[in-house]
Parts: structure tokens; sequence; C-alpha cells
């Protein structure tokens, strides 16, 4: 316990030492989540929640956390459609099984159709982030609608783990005395939760 309070504390010290060099780290990995292919090997969530959490807690700038994520987000999406227009189409011939002109065509209809909330609520969904960005690119919607939608799920779909992470790290003192204190009312709470997971995943099923 003393080595990882020990650790804890020497990590906060760099960071907050190395404040730019914390700020360049969360964007490139903002950056490089969501960018086309990179993002299916690393996960936003290794960044988004300890930069905010770091924010709770004093070492790094709430708002500059909140910028160099969103920022990175955005450039990350807007490279991923830039590299759809310029080589999207070019996957989809006659021959292939799935990348065909009929489902290209599909494509096309359904963006014209669906194409702005799409954008919006892919960076909800998890994985349907990493492609989205690439297929509206793909399939020709205007650079300008896309990015307005863009950064709007970029910034609620990021905000939700500032939120969350900003709360704890602000609050860990008074968390940590919780659960220390009254670690039956915790468990008792976690069991619940659980239960109604568990009883809402079933019903769905």
């Amino acid at each position: 316990m003393e080595f990882l309070k020990n650790v804890a504390e020497n990590t906060s010290a760099f960071l907050a030492a190395h404040t730019l060099l914390s700020y360049l780290i969360l964007f490139l990995g903002s950056y490089f989540e969501t960018l086309i292919g990179v993002g299916f090997f690393i996960y936003g969530e290794i960044f988004f929640i300890p930069g905010a959490l770091l924010a709770g807690t004093g070492v790094l700038n709430i708002w500059m956390v909140a910028f160099v994520l969103i920022a990175g987000g955005v450039l990350g999406d807007s490279t991923s459609f830039l590299l759809g227009r310029h080589y999207g189409a070019s996957i989809f011939k006659e021959e292939n099984k799935v990348f065909n002109h009929t489902n290209y065509q599909k494509g096309l209809d359904f963006f014209a159709a669906h194409g702005t909330k799409a954008i919006f609520l892919s960076r909800l969904l998890g994985p349907v982030s990493w492609i989205t960005p690439f297929l509206a690119g793909t399939y020709g919607v205007s650079y300008p609608a896309f990015l307005a939608y863009n950064i709007a799920g970029v910034t609620v779909g990021i905000g939700q783990f500032l939120v969350v992470g900003y709360f704890f790290g602000s609050n860990y003192d008074t968390i940590l005395t919780i659960i220390k204190n009254d670690a039956a009312v915790v468990g008792g709470i976690t069991l619940l939760v659980l239960v109604a997971w568990y009883s809402i995943k079933r019903n769905r099923e």
C-alpha cells in the first residue's frame, strides 16, 4: 500500500511539473483513439478518465483537459473523414462480397437520410465511433455538416467521462472515507446495482 501511495505521489508530482507534456499526451491519445485503423487498438477511456481525475485533484486544469481531449477527438475524426473522402469509395468493387456497389448505394441512401444523426450518436456508441467518420467521408456527407454534428457528439461523448472523472478526483478523500467507514452500505448499493443491471439485461434478451 505504501508503495502504491509513493507511485501515485511521484506520478502526480511529475505531471504537475510537466503539464505541457501531460496535455500533449492527452491530445495525442484522443486523436489516435478515433483515427480509422489505429482506433481499434487504442481505448479513449485510458486518457479521458485519468485526465479528468488529475484535473479533479488539482494536478491539471479541467478546462485545458477538456479542450485538448475534444480538439484531439475532432481532429482525429476529421482525419478519418478526409481519408474516407479520398480513398473510401475505391474499396467498393462489384466482385466483393461485402464492399460491393449494391452496399455502397445502401450506404449512400442511409447517410442521405440519417447521416447527421449517425455522426452525432456514434460518439455515444463505443466501437461505432471508430468507423462512422470514415464512412461519412466515403458517402459524401458535406464537411461543414459533418464537423458541426461531430463537434457536438465529441463534446457530449468525452464530456460524460470528464464529469465522472472530475467528480471522483475532486472528492476522492470523501469517497475513500465513505468506503472505509461504510463498507457494508457501499457493498449493498453495489450489489443492488448489479442485480438491477442483470435483470434489465435478462429482460432485454
